[in-house]
């Protein structure tokens, strides 16, 4: 009996037990179960999944939920605290290639699921996809290997995995652009006293080019660059019109490229130059003496040097605003021509000649004429200043070359035939003006039957030894001619 009613009590404890522990579970007050099932938490896809993406150019949070954790009846499982979401997602040293992530820890975080979507050639974005498990202790991940110009999106997720039992944050996001590569090569192609050309190879990630440009201070020292044009991207050129002779200008070309709502810019490609100089001005020249001549001129802003050429020929780099030349020839006529430079940058800058006609001869009041069979020019001075240049064709090249020296105007006719033979040719023409100048019947006269003087022509069809001159510059020369002038030929 006493066995049978120990069995009762055993049996009414179980039932009442069972009874009470029903009650708990399904009303969820005071139990772990109904605790853990009531609670709400965000949740991301496990390793390995995708999610589509969203864009977005800001920070923000996406919300998913996890299911719930079962536990074996009798067990009190581990309660599960859910991360805090990381604070302040941003991005750091954008490159054409690279992307830092930077956020601030979230509480009770053990590590960090990131995630990445990326635009495809079409403008639409990929879905995510994930790329990045970074520990705790870390908040910062460095993306490598992106492509330039291009839109990305990143989703960062705090997880916390204690004993196996998994529980995450919302999602924060942040979009990036990657800056585009800079333009391959910018050049100044055309200068002149009015403006700077300015061209680059095009970029074909460009949306626009922004062109900015720096002017020097003093001593070759350039200012800040500072932002002049924007350029549309089917344009690879900028023109300044709002230059300063002599000076140096900086230019430098930054690709723009829009899209997704984001801009990105690249690195500054620099291109710099010195503006056109001033020719020098108020070129003179004053003779010293028979074998030598000075020549002045006004010093040119930003110059550091001129160079000056006779007859063609650098004979003088100075720094000086002056120069003597020395050792030439009484009577010759020659001619002179100095330029402005400035050197920059292991480069020259040069301005336009300055040019000008010198002669060694003292007949300051004399009349004379020059003869150059080199130039094959002839001058005539009266009373010492110039008074006609023009071009020539002496004699032909060889045996029928105008004699070289200082000869004497012998005859003088207005008009005058000219008769004579040479070597089985013979010529009988009717001339203007003639003054003839040697024995043997040289001598300066029109040749209407020229339509081109100087150059080469002597060189295989010059003249019988005469200076064939055109109609108007010989008119002028007779008029001032006389019986006696000195005609210098070299």
């Amino acid at each position: 009996m006493y066995e049978v009613s120990k069995k009762f009590r055993m049996i009414a404890y179980i039932l009442v037990g069972a009874l009470v522990c029903s009650t708990m579970c399904f009303s969820g007050e005071g139990s772990v179960f109904g605790e853990l099932n009531s609670q709400t938490v965000s949740a991301a896809p496990d390793e390995g999944t995708t999610i589509s993406g969203e864009e977005t150019s800001t920070a923000t949070e996406v919300s998913t939920t996890v299911p719930e954790v079962k536990t074996t009846s009798g067990v009190t499982p581990v309660k599960k605290i859910v991360p805090a979401v990381v604070k302040n997602l941003k991005t750091e040293n954008v490159n054409t290639n690279t992307v830092t992530l930077r956020w601030n820890a979230g509480k009770n975080a053990t590590e960090y699921w990131v995630y990445r979507s990326a635009q495809k050639k079409n403008g639409k974005m990929s879905k995510y996809k994930k790329i990045k498990t970074v520990k705790s202790k870390t908040t910062s991940f460095v993306d490598k290997g992106l492509k330039q110009a291009t839109k990305y999106q990143y989703a960062v997720y705090s997880y916390r995995i204690v004993k196996g039992a998994k529980t995450h944050s919302k999602a924060v996001k942040v979009s990036v652009l990657t800056k585009p590569e800079a333009v391959e090569k910018v050049t100044v192609t055309k200068k002149t006293a009015k403006s700077v050309q300015v061209e680059w190879k095009k970029n074909s990630k460009a949306s626009k080019y922004l062109v900015y440009r720096a002017e020097e201070k003093n001593n070759g020292v350039l200012g800040a660059y500072k932002y002049v044009k924007t350029v549309k991207k089917t344009k690879t050129s900028y023109s300044d019109k709002k230059i300063t002779m002599g000076k140096i200008f900086g230019y430098k070309v930054v690709v723009q490229r829009s899209t997704g709502g984001l801009n990105s810019f690249s690195e500054g490609k620099i291109a710099k130059t010195v503006a056109p100089l001033d020719a020098p001005k108020k070129l003179k020249q004053k003779r010293v003496s028979d074998t030598s001549l000075k020549l002045t001129w006004k010093k040119v802003k930003h110059a550091t040097e001129y160079e000056v050429y006779r007859d063609g020929k650098l004979v003088k780099k100075t720094k000086k605003a002056s120069f003597v030349d020395k050792k030439l020839k009484n009577g010759i006529t020659y001619e002179y021509a100095v330029k402005a430079v400035r050197n920059y940058n292991k480069k020259k800058t040069k301005s336009e000649a300055a040019c000008i006609e010198a002669n060694t001869s003292d007949m300051k009041d004399g009349t004379w004429v020059e003869v150059s069979i080199a130039k094959q020019m002839m001058y005539m001075y009266v009373h010492g200043k110039l008074y006609v240049k023009t071009p020539v064709v002496t004699g032909n090249a060889g045996a029928l070359s105008t004699t070289k020296g200082v000869h004497y105007v012998r005859s003088k006719s207005s008009p005058c035939r000219l008769q004579g033979s040479y070597n089985g040719s013979s010529w009988d023409v009717t001339v203007h003006y003639w003054l003839g100048f040697t024995a043997d019947g040289q001598g300066l006269h029109d040749s209407t039957w020229r339509s081109a003087f100087g150059g080469t022509i002597y060189k295989g069809n010059g003249s019988h030894g005469c200076v064939n001159t055109p109609l108007d510059a010989m008119k002028k020369i007779y008029n001032k001619g006389y019986i006696g002038m000195p005609v210098i030929v070299h």
